[in-house]
């Protein structure tokens, strides 16, 4: 029998590596004759380009950067041939200290301009678990971007308070000749009901003022940009990092998923084994929204593979052909936090019975 595992991460306890490792253990203790095939995978945010990274035998470029709070900080790039990926969480991501008004997504400009500077101009842009809310004004700034105020001032980093201040800007001197893929897992807009303020801003520390705040300076941001993007589906994507890199440079917006879909050859893998088994941190109503598993399960389906769900916690969903859960009545989240991987091999031992 031929298994193929292709989880996401369980956020913030698991890597997807540390997942199929886990998985495959607990079945090879079950029946040590299966042929199992490993894909650690993700859909756009943290781990995305270490999955990248093992798929294509990349190699890991840090650097320095500075963090949404401009404090400085070292950052890995994975590469491989002339392309360079990086996750835009690396240097922007969500800190324990929420400050959404105060933080800039100038690290992550840091990181493009880095990469470009060494020979990398394919850029795919991992975009997802941000902590700014800026439009991508800071990474631009960072890339040679001049934004200024009412007196002609240049903002030397913009933040996501800076942007209702904002009353010129300039694009000659930007870094240039950049091809851009944006990898994400979201559709929403720039700025509106939909937007990355309205829908993302209070996560990350925002309250009812500054959520209006930050929508109405996303507005203010598109009109100076060179290209309107407030139609552009998944220009709100990473606080907005995407639409502002896509009204300069343009490029592709892919899932995150699809991206690595092509990269991995999954399709192939599926229809080459006889189970898949897929998985998550939690497993609920937004799973079906489009996440991993939901999206694993429908290739599944479409090649006639049986699949099986294993994840921290299931709420009220039937994804699949069997579903199992690391929290159930025999183990509890504190037990299954405490010891994760010894919960994941155990449960793992039955995903065949």
């Amino acid at each position: 029998m031929k298994i193929l595992i292709c989880p996401d991460s369980y956020k913030g306890t698991l890597t997807s590596k540390q997942v199929c490792e886990c998985i495959e253990k607990g079945l090879l203790e079950y029946d040590n004759s299966l042929e199992i095939i490993t894909l650690p995978f993700a859909d756009g945010g943290e781990g995305f380009a270490e999955c990248i990274k093992d798929i294509c035998k990349g190699k890991s470029l840090y650097v320095n950067a500075h963090d949404i709070y401009h404090r400085p900080i070292k950052a890995d790039i994975v590469t491989f041939d002339n392309t360079a990926i990086i996750e835009s969480a690396k240097a922007s991501g969500l800190q324990p200290r929420k400050n959404v008004m105060a933080a800039s997504s100038y690290g992550t400009g840091e990181l493009i301009k880095a990469a470009v500077s060494k020979g990398f101009k394919n850029i795919i842009l991992a975009l997802g678990g941000s902590g700014c809310c800026d439009g991508g004004a800071g990474a631009l700034c960072a890339l040679g971007a001049d934004f200024y105020d009412e007196n002609y001032n240049k903002i030397s980093i913009p933040k996501g308070k800076d942007l209702n201040f904002i009353f010129g800007a300039g694009f000659r001197n930007i870094v240039k000749d950049i091809n851009f893929t944006y990898a994400c897992d979201v559709e929403n807009v720039l700025f509106g009901k939909n937007g990355a303020a309205c829908v993302f801003a209070p996560q990350k520390g925002a309250n009812e003022s500054n959520v209006k705040e930050l929508d109405e300076g996303l507005k203010r941001l598109n009109a100076f940009l060179p290209c309107d993007v407030s139609k552009v589906k998944g220009s709100g994507a990473a606080g907005g990092i995407c639409g502002g890199l896509y009204s300069v440079y343009g490029g592709k917006i892919k899932s995150g998923f699809d991206v690595l879909c092509e990269y991995s050859a999954l399709e192939e893998k599926i229809k080459e084994c006889d189970i898949v088994i897929t998985g998550e941190g939690k497993t609920d109503a937004q799973t079906l929204m489009g996440k991993l598993p939901y999206k694993i399960t429908l290739l599944s389906e479409k090649y006639n593979k049986k699949c099986i769900v294993i994840s921290g916690v299931i709420e009220d969903v039937k994804l699949g052909d069997k579903m199992l859960s690391l929290v159930d009545g025999n183990t509890s989240v504190e037990e299954a936090l405490a010891e994760p991987e010894r919960t994941l091999i155990s449960k793992a031992k039955n995903i065949l019975k």
